[in-house]
């Protein structure tokens, strides 16, 4: 599926709207200043997005996966590689915080964090494309990307998302799985937008 270079521009313009109000959110949690950034945006088909993260030397990953219904459904989530989440739960933590080989400490830290991004990008999208949106709990799990995406069929937006803290660079990744029709919702809503 294409997307006119204007449809992409305005995904792009939703997602980075998003993830301003969730830095502005993080910024208000820890003593230091958050800059997130969403410097690349594609659409990818699951065998795409699989082969991508084959490439890749990690074969198990951090994700908060939050799934959504509503005109358009499907699941966010926001992926770590291990040594990104680990800097940035040392990072949120402070030195001062728990341990970070605590796991329970570990995952909750990370599902706050993806909780708060995820729903400033979901947010951002329904509110702006005036397309109510329900949410379900967010889940924390560590595997291979095979297990974290299920059997997902659809479209894929990926932003690759860079958070910057304490002179830290972590790296991550927003995916929104969308099913054919949700996707097609959401161009739908998008075109609207245009046309308005």
């Amino acid at each position: 599926m294409i997307l006119t270079p204007l449809q992409l521009d305005i995904l792009q313009e939703l997602i980075n709207i998003g993830v301003g109000r969730a830095a502005g959110m993080l910024n208000q949690m820890v003593s230091t200043h958050i800059q997130l950034q969403v410097p690349i945006l594609r659409v990818l088909t699951p065998k795409e997005l699989g082969d991508l993260y084959a490439s890749r030397p990690n074969t198990v990953f951090s994700a908060v996966q939050l799934a959504f219904t509503g005109e358009f459904a499907g699941v966010s989530a926001l992926i770590f590689p291990p040594e990104s989440a680990s800097k940035l739960v040392r990072v949120m933590l402070g030195r001062e915080g728990v341990p970070e080989d605590d796991g329970q400490v570990r995952a909750g830290t990370l599902q706050e964090v993806g909780n708060i991004v995820l729903n400033g990008v979901m947010g951002s999208i329904a509110n702006i494309l005036k397309e109510p949106l329900r949410y379900s709990p967010p889940d924390f799990v560590e595997s291979g990307i095979a297990n974290i995406l299920g059997d997902v069929s659809g479209m894929i937006l990926m932003a690759r998302t860079q958070f910057s803290m304490r002179d830290h660079l972590i790296e991550g990744e927003v995916l929104i799985l969308f099913s054919l029709s949700s996707f097609d919702s959401l161009l739908s809503a998008i075109d609207g937008l245009i046309a308005s």
